[in-house]
């Protein structure tokens, strides 16, 4: 980087060479008085942001990037994304937005402006703006604009749209490049030879107890057979995930480590194992290797859990599934074929979950006498069509409460403000905290109903609100993610809570609102279901899971292609299974 015409050129060469040299700290040490007596120069203070970037300092880079817009109006839309990105990881989302959407309104359509803009208005709840937005893009999409189809990450995609048909075109991935016809049929080439025990190898980032994936999975893990199934985790968890973990981790079996692993030596190892089937738990979520996968690393690779819907271009031969989840209408729409387990797709740990006496009310904050409709989903799947049914149901009940989780003021108030539009006053509203999980469980129990989410439904909140005993209120959805809830709740005996649309869902919220005894019924149900259904027996479901991946293997060594099929439902323990509880 040459010398910024104008500036002092005492300290500035040094500067120079240490961003050069990557010595970030010194180039910051050196830039700090040069900007103190002129920084009026786009190239100075921009080195200084890529400083304070290259050394994790994302909000002083993020002030820099802003501040390099203003002096350099050529390149101010790129400037601006870079600050609406370094303020968003420093979770600073109220700058990050207003930044975001000058880039994204500051030219032609943008990928990667769009990309950040729709993301902010999500994590904010700027609804009425979020609603506008979504309806733009989807006109696009309608349009076949190959654009429209790289704006939004898989996972945001699905917050907003269950049109299966559009879920399937999403081209943006996460963590790499797509497979190929040729990429997936040299992996199946490759020699396999399947040992007496099926080989399995799970790859994910949320190797940790406290991680929901694996509060969810956890059990399964624990309860394989091992004189049947060989089982490896291939772990690359960050440090601050695995130093939250409390020592369930330690149960799991055996963990490979490779994320301080690139890709290719990271395949490499994992195929030295000689895996028989590969099940990515990421899908298109946070962290996922792609790549990775893409690489080849079983003759069987199979998406589970993870992700709810269509892996676009991630290389797998099944996705586990369920009757509910993934009917026989979906199949166009998946690239992967169905293995549908004969009840709910969601695992569940039965054995290790945290079950205390229920919180009070006052010790909540909770007015006593309120009917108290809770919702602890993430906030980003409260669509403008989850808080339009919310205040409806709201107006309905008029005795009623929102209690929702939502730690960020600035959402907080947009969330108000849209629902003061809706008529219901900000005083209806109360937030929660975030809690442990214990406290979590414990807190559920003082509300009356849950609300589910639309389009994507509650996965692990739902089972959470379940285990603690609470009805959850869902209808049925048009995809993966919108079918959850239905999933969970049939598979806990409680297909009564699943209307037919939102308005079966406000008259059912209604009627039990009016119905003590007919809520008390089912919360009862709930509780005399918990270690009697399928949802919560672990065991079980460990043992339809296995039957899929001999079901998989069987094909395998057959030489036939992967194809849909459904496992077959094994006979039930007799009695409750909670005896294994500690």
């Amino acid at each position: 980087m040459p010398p910024p015409k104008g500036l002092p050129a005492k300290g500035l060469p040094d500067a120079i060479n240490a961003y050069r040299a990557g010595r970030y700290q010194d180039c910051v040490a050196l830039l700090t008085p040069l900007l103190a007596r002129t920084a009026s120069d786009a190239r100075l203070v921009l080195m200084a942001a890529q400083s304070h970037a290259k050394l994790g300092n994302t909000e002083q880079a993020a002030q820099f990037y802003a501040k390099a817009a203003e002096l350099d109006p050529q390149n101010a839309r790129m400037l601006r994304l870079l600050a609406a990105r370094s303020f968003k990881r420093a979770r600073r989302r109220a700058p990050a937005l207003v930044l975001a959407r000058q880039a994204a309104r500051g030219g032609p359509f943008d990928i990667e402006a769009e990309n950040t803009y729709r993301s902010l208005l999500r994590e904010q709840l700027c609804l009425e703006e979020c609603e506008a937005e979504d309806a733009r893009l989807l006109e696009r999409m309608k349009a076949g604009e190959a654009a429209a189809f790289g704006v939004d990450d898989p996972h945001d995609h699905i917050m907003w749209c269950d049109d299966e048909s559009l879920n399937a075109r999403i081209t943006r991935m996460h963590g790499g490049t797509a497979f190929t016809p040729q990429s997936r049929a040299a992996r199946r080439a490759v020699p396999h030879t399947f040992a007496e025990r099926i080989r399995i190898g799970y790859l994910s980032n949320d190797v940790c107890d406290q991680h929901a994936t694996m509060r969810l999975f956890q059990g399964v893990l624990m309860a394989h057979d091992r004189e049947r199934f060989d089982v490896t985790l291939f772990c690359y968890t960050d440090d601050d995930v695995l130093s939250a973990d409390q020592g369930m981790r330690a149960q799991y079996g055996p963990i490979v480590p490779i994320r301080a692993l690139d890709d290719e030596a990271a395949a490499a190892l994992i195929r030295s194992h000689g895996i028989d089937i590969l099940v990515d738990l990421k899908g298109h979520t946070r962290g996922a290797r792609v790549s990775l996968v893409n690489r080849g690393l079983a003759p069987i690779q199979v998406a589970y859990l993870g992700f709810p819907g269509c892996g676009t271009g991630i290389d797998c031969d099944y996705i586990v599934s369920d009757r509910i989840v993934t009917p026989d209408a979906s199949k166009p729409y998946y690239h992967e074929k169905f293995c549908r387990l004969p009840h709910s797709y969601q695992a569940n740990d039965g054995a290790h979950r945290a079950l205390p006496p229920a919180a009070s009310r006052d010790s909540l904050g909770l007015p006593v006498d309120a009917f108290v409709i809770a919702s602890f989903n993430a906030v980003r799947k409260i669509s403008p069509r989850t808080a339009r049914l919310w205040a409806r149901v709201l107006s309905a009940i008029p005795e009623s409460i929102l209690w929702m989780m939502c730690d960020d003021p600035d959402a907080q108030a947009n969330f108000c403000a849209f629902m003061a539009t809706l008529g219901i006053d900000a005083g209806r509203i109360h937030f929660a905290r975030r809690a442990d999980y214990p406290e979590h469980v414990a807190r559920l129990q003082a509300a009356d109903i849950a609300l589910d989410t639309f389009p994507t439904n509650g996965h692990t909140t739902t089972s959470d609100k379940l285990w603690a005993g609470l009805p959850v209120i869902t209808c049925k959805g048009r995809n993966f993610t919108s079918r959850v809830s239905q999933s969970l709740l049939t598979a806990l005996g409680l297909p009564d809570l699943v209307a037919e649309n939102e308005d079966g869902m406000v008259e059912l919220c209604v009627a039990l609102a009016k119905d003590p005894d007919r809520l008390a019924e089912i919360r009862g149900r709930i509780a005399a279901n918990r270690f009697v259904a399928p949802l919560f027996d672990t065991l079980r479901f460990t043992r339809h899971l296995e039957r899929a991946y001999e079901m998989m293997v069987e094909r395998a060594r057959q030489g036939l292609e992967p194809d849909h099929f459904d496992v077959p439902e094994l006979p039930s323990t007799d009695g409750a299974f909670s005896a294994g509880r500690p």
